[in-house]
């Protein structure tokens, strides 16, 4: 049979012979059918207004449609030839319950053991579904019959339940903070039988990003910790955790039917993304693929850890890549990146996006700070950020920097460059008003005003909570103001790459068009390189290797060693070379500087 809408997230278990899937469908709609003729209509109209009553009018890079991502079922039996075929109706699980709304994440439910039942996580739609992130786990039988949040309240955003193996418990991760969406995961058990919930390692500091069972008596967790993110399992009764993987970055868990193993993505700043097997007895790691074995370590810079002390005599940890064929004797530029989030964090992890390993290809000492703000620090570091924007992490870095150049000589103070992204971009706005010290910044999708930005994107709990309140409250404003780059564009003079897209709802595309007027109407150097088809993300293989190639002919031109004057004024040109035809998103690349 062929669905007359698209589908996704298909699933397919065994046990009850269940196929369920995603589909987008309009609300009140009882068929696949009715949502294709409706759509059909839709396609058939002379206007293309879209109109809207309420807030959460647009995400990430698409405006919101009158479809919900909802949940559909279908039995399905073995026919002649080993072909299955459908013995009943496509059913919606959850047209008719209270989780009537759009689904979080595309891979957003599971299958208890049995297929009897389905965890999944909604959010409902509400007046104020642009500035809470509560969300809930719903149980629903696969037949539709019932369907009801296991942890109703005013909570945080939930995610990633998983069934036990005997299907009386779900295991989930959930934030407390209805407005907060870096708040501290618990991890949480729920009873079906009793509908009872308990907390496990409540005590625990840091953050889960994945949970699920080993067995009755330990849970397995995922979790970001001083740049790696780890794995281990987590003993129920008492709390106590046993690392299983402590270096370098496990991305994607999924289990292995009849074993103990789980099926992993790894990943290294100097090691592509392949698939390992590994064993939760001993944490012995099996190699599955190898999909780019010319990227060796003879190739990629290894990283190393850096620690300074910054605001409030916090550690800061970092990492620092060297140039190939690295000579301690000689001076070096920098590039010192800055990342986004700003609840986020450099982990040594491999990535087709902002790759410390290119800019150190190109001849530079690569450094990468986590101040305030940044994830796998514990929780009081995370919300260290808070109301703190342009204070706490920008004395950490700017610390930071001077602790570097004290302690490694050999990069050249007076041949720097600062690039960020997203939060990283801000803070390149706010450096470029309060420190000198760069002779070039990189300014991806940053943020020129505060209070522009709050009525102008999507997640409006984000700013509300950053900030402490909405900027039309007179002392929330304060806030707003006083950590605004726009206050500070009089003293700008560094002269600076300025890169936005159209397609970017989150920081939208005015903040950068508004930084290159700052900077351009003062007589500033500074370029904008501006794509109309990416989001805040640069993600088309083209346009991400014009992305490199400005990049790097950008800092290269304004930290150049002046003592070869042969190409004053001339920019550097780069030969990015990227394989982009990998099946794992890992890029191969060469930069050759002519």
């Amino acid at each position: 049979m062929t669905a007359p809408v698209p589908i996704s997230d298909v699933q397919f278990n065994t046990a009850s012979g269940i196929l369920a899937f995603t589909a987008e469908v309009y609300n009140g709609t009882s068929t696949l059918d009715e949502t294709a003729k409706r759509d059909r209509k839709e396609q058939e109209r002379a206007d293309t207004g879209q109109v809207y009553d309420e807030l959460w009018v647009r995400h990430w890079d698409t405006f919101v449609s009158p479809k919900l991502s909802q949940i559909h079922t279908l039995k399905l039996v073995n026919g002649h030839h080993d072909q299955f075929k459908p013995k009943s109706e496509i059913r919606n699980i959850i047209r008719d319950t209270p989780s009537h709304g759009r689904l979080d994440a595309t891979d957003s439910f599971v299958f208890s053991n049995d297929g009897r039942q389905i965890a999944f996580v909604a959010k409902k739609p509400a007046r104020d579904y642009a500035w809470k992130t509560t969300s809930y786990v719903y149980l629903a039988d696969v037949d539709g019959s019932a369907a009801a949040p296991i942890n109703p309240g005013k909570g945080g955003a939930s995610s990633s339940p998983a069934f036990s193996a005997d299907g009386t418990k779900i295991v989930y991760l959930q934030m407390d903070d209805p407005a907060y969406e870096a708040d501290r995961n618990r991890i949480k058990i729920y009873n079906i039988d009793d509908q009872s919930t308990n907390i496990v390692a409540d005590d625990w500091k840091l953050s889960p990003s994945h949970v699920d069972w080993v067995d009755d008596s330990t849970l397995l967790v995922t979790y970001n910790d001083w740049g790696r993110n780890k794995m281990a399992k987590i003993d129920i009764a008492s709390g106590e955790i046993t690392p299983i993987i402590s270096e370098h970055v496990v991305g994607a868990v999924r289990r292995l039917s009849g074993t103990n193993s789980r099926l992993i993505d790894y990943s290294a700043m100097d090691s592509p993304t392949d698939l390992y097997t590994v064993s939760l007895d001993d944490g012995k790691l099996t190699r599955v693929t190898n999909l780019n074995p010319e990227l060796t370590k003879d190739v990629l810079s290894p990283t190393e850890d850096l620690e300074f002390v910054g605001a409030d005599n916090a550690t800061i940890h970092g990492f620092i890549l060297h140039p190939p064929n690295f000579d301690p004797e000689k001076k070096y530029p920098l590039a010192f990146v800055i990342h986004g989030g700003p609840q986020s964090s450099f982990s040594d992890a491999w990535s087709t996006r902002w790759n410390l390993n290119i800019f150190a290809a190109a001849g530079f000492v690569t450094v990468a700070m986590d101040p305030q703000g940044s994830t796998g620090y514990g929780q009081d570091f995370t919300d260290a950020i808070r109301n703190q924007w342009g204070g706490k992490p920008y004395e950490s870095l700017i610390k930071s920097l001077h602790q570097l150049l004290e302690s490694h000589p050999y990069i050249d103070s007076d041949r720097m460059a600062a690039l960020g992204a997203s939060y990283g971009g801000y803070m390149i706005n706010w450096i470029n008003g309060h420190f000198d010290g760069f002779k070039a910044l990189v300014n991806h999708d940053g943020m020129f005003s505060t209070v522009s930005t709050y009525y102008s994107t999507e997640e409006l709990y984000f700013p509300e909570t950053e900030f402490e309140g909405v900027p039309f409250d007179e002392k929330a404003r304060e806030n707003y103001e006083r950590w605004s780059p726009e206050r500070f564009v009089a003293n700008w003079k560094t002269p600076t790459l300025v890169i936005h897209s159209e397609k970017d709802y989150r920081l939208v595309v005015s903040e950068g068009l508004s930084t290159f007027t700052a900077l351009r109407r003062q007589g500033v150097p500074a370029r904008l390189l501006y794509f109309p088809d990416e989001n805040h993300w640069v993600l088309k293989p083209a346009n991400s290797l014009r992305w490199h190639q400005e990049v790097l002919e950008w800092i290269t031109k304004w930290t150049k060693d002046t003592s070869d004057d042969s190409k004053d004024g001339e920019f550097d040109k780069f030969d990015v070379d990227v394989d982009v035809g990998r099946t794992s998103g890992s890029n191969r690349f060469h930069i050759q500087n002519d």
